[in-house]
């Protein structure tokens, strides 16, 4: 005879629970297009949404109906944990609190109705949510001055060593005869939230240990970094060498494709060093 855990768990009401779920997050989806999705600093959003729907439908096959008689104490204060945080982001129109709800609501509601085997097929995917969960405004501003004051010494330095006049002062370079500015747009972090929630799913996806995933995760970092400087510091020679019109027109547009993919690049490039890849070795006779 089923227990009456099983019966509670059954198939219509898991669907239920998480079609109500689903509701109850639909307005704070839509603040989120409102604050941003069509913004290009959080424009990445509705494509962490994609791949979200992506990993979870990979990985449909592990999510079975074999409940476990017993109640998981830890998934179900998760899930009372996450509606605590919802309610309280909704009184305080605080979005990164709100937002950030659906990451312990998911993984409590799935492992109180699935078990602790389906929380960690969707520990991952849930945690990738964070991804959507918008910076508070002081982290941005923490972050953002230290980073486009680095990318901008870095390239000063590079450029002078180069055999270029240049001089800065601050965030401000000189050249020649024309000044670029690194605004807030340019200081990387924008490139850096979308690099790391592509290099995160890059990651996951590797057949390598979790301490090499977690490298090459936090290797994004160091190369979303290196990928703006070389940026800013070929923004520069455009401008230069063939005026600003050139550097701030397609160039300037184009260059946020070429960041991506040199970041890309050494993400692979430090995945290769981790599984210690070779070419194979010919032998001459």
């Amino acid at each position: 005879m089923r227990s009456h855990i099983e019966i509670i768990k059954s198939h219509p009401l898991t669907v239920f629970t998480y079609l109500a779920f689903a509701a109850l997050f639909a307005p704070t989806f839509y603040k989120l297009y409102s604050y941003g999705w069509n913004n290009a600093d959080y424009s990445h959003g509705p494509l962490i949404l994609i791949a979200f729907f992506w990993l979870l439908w990979r990985d449909r096959e592990k999510f079975t109906l074999s409940c476990e008689a017993d109640i998981n104490v830890l998934s179900l204060s998760f899930l009372l944990f996450g509606l605590f945080c919802y309610m309280v982001g909704s009184i305080l129109s605080s979005m990164v609190l709100e937002s950030f709800a659906m990451v312990p609501v998911l993984i409590g509601a799935t492992g109180f109705l699935y078990g602790r085997q389906a929380v960690s097929s969707i520990l991952f995917p849930a945690l990738f949510l964070i991804f959507l969960v918008p910076p508070p405004g002081f982290f941005i501003d923490m972050v953002t001055f230290p980073l486009k004051l680095g990318v901008a010494v870095v390239s000063a330095y590079v450029l002078k060593a180069a055999g270029y006049l240049i001089s800065r002062d601050g965030a401000i370079m000189y050249i020649g005869d024309y000044t670029i500015i690194v605004g807030d747009a340019c200081s990387g972090m924008r490139s850096l939230v979308s690099l790391m929630a592509v290099g995160a799913v890059y990651a996951y996806l590797q057949t390598i240990s979790n301490f090499k995933k977690v490298v090459l995760f936090l290797s994004v970092i160091p190369i979303s970094i290196a990928a703006n400087t070389i940026r800013l510091i070929v923004l520069a020679l455009i401008t230069y060498h063939y005026g600003e019109a050139a550097g701030q027109g397609f160039f300037h547009n184009f260059s946020g494709i070429l960041l991506f993919l040199i970041a890309m690049g050494g993400l692979v490039c430090i995945d290769i060093f981790l599984n210690g890849k070779r070419a194979p070795h010919v032998e001459r006779r």
